[in-house]
């Protein structure tokens, strides 16, 4: 999975992208899904290595509403190469840093128009040349033709094509064009510290809506306290949280609200050697996931013994999960669960 940091410039998207994958000088970097199930498996069985899921996150060119729409359009070109959108709205004030709204729901709007814009004129491009063959379409270009129609009706209302009731086979005329309103997104509105602890910002309810209406994922937080956050020890770090009301530092929330919203969950391997976690979409069997450890553990798969996280952090000890009958065994088929611990036995 690969997450684009799409915004206006001087939206704090640098800053956001930054936070998530640490100081480096490329736009592409990976973060770290903070998960406490795996800072608890650790303490448990102390290994030589603890590593935790992980996500590409790639920092978009700001898209500016200043720029002649061919620019634009080489802007949203590169998001046909990532596999859903993380939105950063600017909701903070700052006279040092130009603003192009000034208003949280104005910025959000802007976001989401480019976006209907870009895919509408797809799905009319598109149309008038399928229109204008100058020969008989084929069974496919017809399901094309009819999808896209669909999809021209429904941006022209506003509508995300991801929102459109459509067939599996509608699904798959569709799935050439790549039309960005398909893509997952989430909204990161960026506020400053007075307006994040009021919980208050210009722009608010139109936010608000612009998520409703599309059915987003929503997170606010503060960009600069994050960044005073990522600098404290541990201690202090707990404590300005506590002080801010907040168990976990909003890059944390970030990535785990970015995780879910894509439908991935973590299943967990366990040793003295590595205590891991692995990325899975939901509803794959052990089978599949079991590819995602080695594909030799794949082909030989013959089945899987698993334990539950909460039986785990009920029980303490494995001694305890035996003897408490929590240790279930697995076929090929039957389906994941975020959490699952895992252990594969395997023969090839």
């Amino acid at each position: 999975m690969k997450i684009g940091i799409y915004g206006a410039p001087y939206s704090g998207k640098t800053t956001v992208f930054k936070l998530l994958v640490g100081e480096i000088n490329e736009s592409i970097g990976v973060a770290k899904i903070h998960d406490r199930r795996v800072d608890y498996l650790s303490e448990m069985y102390n290994p030589k290595k603890t590593t935790y899921a992980t996500m590409e996150f790639v920092d978009l060119p700001g898209l500016s509403p200043e720029l002649p729409r061919k620019e634009k359009n080489q802007i949203l070109g590169k998001i046909q190469n990532v596999d859903a959108l993380l939105w950063v709205v600017r909701a903070f004030q700052d006279e040092s840093v130009p603003s192009y709204f000034n208003d949280a729901g104005k910025e959000s709007e802007y976001l989401h128009d480019e976006l209907l814009i870009r895919d509408l004129d797809m799905a009319e491009t598109n149309i008038e040349k399928l229109k204008n063959a100058k020969r008989k379409l084929t069974r496919e270009e017809e399901h094309q033709l009819l999808a896209l129609e669909k999809c021209e009706s429904a941006l022209n209302d506003g509508k995300f094509v991801n929102l459109i009731d459509l067939s599996d086979d509608e699904k798959r005329a569709l799935s050439s064009f790549g039309f960005f309103t398909m893509k997952k997104s989430i909204v990161a509105v960026n506020l400053d510290e007075e307006s994040f602890r009021k919980n208050s910002y210009k722009g608010k309810e139109k936010v608000n809506d612009i998520v409703n209406e599309n059915s987003l994922s929503m997170i606010e937080m503060c960009g600069k306290l994050e960044m005073e956050i990522n600098e404290l020890e541990e201690d202090e770090r707990k404590e300005f949280l506590n002080d801010l009301g907040l168990k976990e530092s909003g890059i944390e929330r970030l990535a785990k609200i970015v995780y879910s919203s894509l439908d991935l969950i973590s299943f967990f391997t366990v040793g003295e050697d590595e205590v891991k976690a692995w990325t899975i979409k939901k509803g794959m069997n052990f089978k599949k996931a079991a590819g995602k450890i080695h594909t030799d553990i794949e082909r030989g798969f013959i089945r899987a013994e698993v334990i539950k996280f909460s039986d785990m952090e009920k029980m303490g000890s494995m001694k305890e999960i035996k003897a408490n009958g929590l240790l279930r065994l697995e076929g090929k088929d039957s389906i994941v669960e975020d959490g699952d611990i895992v252990n594969i036995r395997f023969n090839v």
